[in-house]
């Protein structure tokens, strides 16, 4: 294109410098007496203004070098803006997708709170029901006997009157005093009734108590997810302007340079035209330029998002091992010939990465995902493998291993460790290219994805 513009410029003065020879030319001869002397000043006239369209020409050949030049860097920079924005919009998508995920996990735990508080209402409802079966229960057992205890006394004088005999007398004095069979019956069912209520009060009151803890923290990350969601919309909306008003843009500066090189006009309107087409080049890549800053703030605000999740604790509990990385390897199937195979899930694969691979740089300083104990360190698989790591046993059939750490061993089987805790140090130890960490999850014996228990 650039070439294209400078041969049809070139074009455009020569037909110019053309013009003017051929027209003075079929002007009128000279007044003079001496033929030569008229020969030699047209001669002289006419190389006057051949030297002047060659000055003409080469500033113009200056000039439009100089605009070519322009325009190149214009579209490099143009190119450049594009890029980013590319590279934002699609860093932009990610994170709405992540947004959206963890918004249909907020309202599922929405939905099982909504469902443990309608349980809990149950249970308050039979609470309230069993209270009032046990107040009546007691109140016809203290009138039972309080009607055995007032016979026992009006009568003691008459059975000792009416009675045959003392022993008589006695055993119906005994009967009088002891409880009915059916009072005892109904004893017995207010004190089962009140052990019923003693457990199902502590569960209420348990349950209550959670749900309370559960529902501030499905309130607020709902409330964060929203405004990240609302956020994210607003800077997809602003990227999708800037791309049309790029696509403008640059359909008014090819418009502008394609009419100035179509221009049949004087040298000058052509060198004009050829720098408004570059003004408007040049206030383009300005304009862009400063709506970069925007999109580099959406990613910054977007990596220091991801930089925050990454030292949050999940709702299983873990984190992530490093402080601050990059990863290197995912979890899962490969065409790396150096991982062995494996079976997953009844599937068999000839190369499988049982773990992900993040990295930040030798001697970072490794942290425990979650809390649990150690179970070995140092170089647990020599040797068979002459790498430094740490087991860690979570209860519940879950592990966590971390690998290639450096021969510093800071931790030793037995000892409790929580989360966050330093374990040890990111090396190369091992069968490694280049320091970075091994992080894996064994769970009852198969490794599975750590992302599915980190943040």
């Amino acid at each position: 294109m650039r070439q294209r513009s400078r041969l049809i410029v070139l074009l455009v003065a020569l037909l110019a410098v053309g013009g003017t020879i051929f027209t003075d030319s079929q002007r009128g001869p000279v007044l003079a007496a001496d033929p030569i002397a008229e020969a030699r000043a047209q001669q002289d006239a006419i190389k006057r203004r051949l030297e002047e369209q060659r000055s003409s020409l080469d500033t113009l050949k200056a000039r439009a070098a100089a605009l070519s030049g322009q325009l190149d860097l214009a579209k490099a920079e143009l190119a450049e803006v594009t890029a980013e924005y590319e590279r934002v919009v699609g860093l932009l998508t990610q994170v709405r997708d992540q947004v959206a995920e963890i918004r249909e996990r907020v309202a599922a735990l929405l939905a099982d709170i909504a469902a443990l508080d309608g349980e809990l209402r149950v249970i308050a409802s039979e609470i309230a029901h069993q209270t009032d079966q046990l107040h009546t229960r007691e109140a016809l057992l203290q009138d039972h006997l309080r009607s055995a205890y007032e016979q026992s006394q009006t009568s003691l004088l008459e059975v000792l009157l009416s009675s045959e005999s003392l022993d008589a007398a006695t055993n119906q004095l005994g009967y009088l005093m002891n409880l009915s069979e059916q009072d005892q019956q109904l004893a017995d069912e207010i004190t089962a009734i009140r052990q019923e209520l003693q457990v199902k009060r502590d569960t209420l009151r348990d349950g209550r108590r959670a749900l309370r803890a559960a529902r501030l923290v499905a309130s607020a990350e709902q409330a964060t997810l929203e405004e990240r969601e609302a956020e994210l919309a607003r800077l997809e909306e602003r990227t999708a302007e800037l791309k049309a008003a790029a696509e403008k843009k640059r359909a008014e500066q090819e418009a502008a340079l394609n009419a100035a090189l179509a221009a049949q006009g004087d040298v000058e309107s052509q060198v004009a035209s050829s720098e408004e087409a570059f003004a408007a080049a040049n206030s383009l890549v300005n304009r862009l330029v400063a709506e970069q800053a925007a999109l580099e703030e959406a990613r910054r605000r977007a990596e220091e998002e991801a930089r925050r999740r990454r030292q949050s604790v999940s709702p299983r509990g873990f984190r992530w091992p490093e402080a601050s990385f990059r990863v290197t390897q995912e979890w899962g199937p490969t065409s790396f010939v150096l991982e062995p195979p494996y079976t997953y899930r009844g599937t068999y694969y000839p190369h499988f990465h049982g773990g992900i691979d993040i990295a930040n740089g030798c001697g970072t300083p490794i942290l425990a995902a979650t809390t649990g104990v150690v179970v070995a360190s140092g170089q647990p698989l020599w040797p068979y493998d002459s790498g430094f790591g740490v087991v860690m046993d979570h209860g519940g059939g879950v592990q966590t291993w971390y690998w290639h750490l450096t021969t510093r061993v800071v931790v030793s089987p037995g000892q409790p460790v929580t989360i966050g805790q330093v374990i040890g140090y990111e090396g190369t130890t091992g069968n490694s290219t280049g320091c970075h960490l091994h992080f894996a999850v064994n769970d009852h014996g198969v490794w599975e994805n750590p992302r599915y228990y980190l943040p």
